[in-house]
């Protein structure tokens, strides 16, 4: 027995010496991480004349810091247009009367209903905001990551992205071969959408944001980021139209739609994109002058 219990301990001390080092590099990594700047924000709050809405699309899109404008961005990764409202309700206290509310479209927006990291959101939502979630995993979530398998493989899954094969690189092919797979990830889920009635709910949820941002006295815009033209060679204008545009003209907006997504000032200049579909810091600037000036053109915004 007492040999019995001292393999225990030992077992018990090995699984805590490897357990230390991988919740340090989980709680280190750019998945555990991603929502640091709303977190900043939380700590340190302050008027601001914008807030954008979307996904990473969105994330990796706007800075308005050269502009002269002060802006907080509340979009995160695969973020559905649901969270897009309950994350302006959170934190559109801080927008100054008549600010701007920039709302991002992309390939998902209507077909886009799963929460996929429900962590993103334990420390910038109230509970209550989040969908039915394990009260272990909310309350270990800030200091003990790695108990949650699911952000372990995805802190792990991102840090090795870099010994991938070379078929699976973003710019391999010219960008072709990680457009077209993220092509038939965005076909599967809007067609499991279409199935589950999740584009009728989605349709909803924006006319909510545009219907909230309204009696809010907001000045509110839809856009659509730029990629580049080998993703654009998977999402045209009639895959675009199958998926997002049939269902937003059924809706009744009636605000500006700034769509960049094809414009020519970006869609050949790799240099301008992290990967085909996510701006880098110099795309994101150029943009973001571009966002600036339509503003000042619909006379939402004054020059600084």
């Amino acid at each position: 027995m007492k040999r019995l219990g001292i393999k225990i301990v030992v077992v018990l001390l090995v699984m805590i010496a490897i357990f230390i080092p991988v919740n340090e590099f989980v709680k280190d990594s750019w998945e555990y991480n991603n929502n640091r700047a709303v977190l900043a924000f939380k700590e340190d709050p302050h008027p601001v004349d914008i807030i954008n809405l979307g996904t990473s699309h969105a994330m990796y899109g706007y800075y308005f810091k050269p502009t002269g404008l002060s802006h907080l961005d509340l979009a995160l990764p695969s973020q559905p247009i649901e969270y897009d409202l309950k994350m302006l309700k959170e934190y559109d206290e801080h927008l100054k009367p008549g600010g701007v509310v920039i709302v991002s479209l992309s390939q998902i927006t209507f077909s886009n209903s799963d929460v996929g990291r429900k962590a993103n959101y334990y420390r910038v939502l109230d509970r209550k905001d989040i969908e039915p979630v394990s009260l272990f995993q909310y309350y270990t979530h800030e200091q003990f990551p790695a108990l949650n398998s699911g952000s372990a493989y995805a802190a792990i899954s991102r840090e090795i992205r870099d010994f991938r094969f070379d078929a699976h690189k973003p710019w391999e092919n010219g960008g072709l071969n990680y457009s077209e797979r993220k092509y038939e990830e965005v076909a599967a889920q809007y067609e499991n959408a279409v199935n589950h009635h999740e584009i009728e709910e989605n349709m909803s949820h924006l006319q909510d944001i545009i219907d909230y941002c309204k009696r809010q006295g907001y000045r509110v815009v839809l856009a659509m980021e730029p990629v580049h033209a080998s993703y654009h060679t998977y999402f045209d204008e009639e895959v675009m139209e199958h998926l997002v545009f049939q269902h937003l003209e059924k809706l009744d907006l009636d605000v500006p739609f700034l769509n960049y997504m094809g414009d020519e000032r970006f869609i050949h200049e790799q240099s301008f994109f992290h990967n085909p579909d996510h701006l880098n810091g110099d795309g994101r600037t150029l943009l973001s002058s571009l966002v600036y000036e339509d503003l000042k053109r619909l006379g939402y915004v004054q020059e600084k």
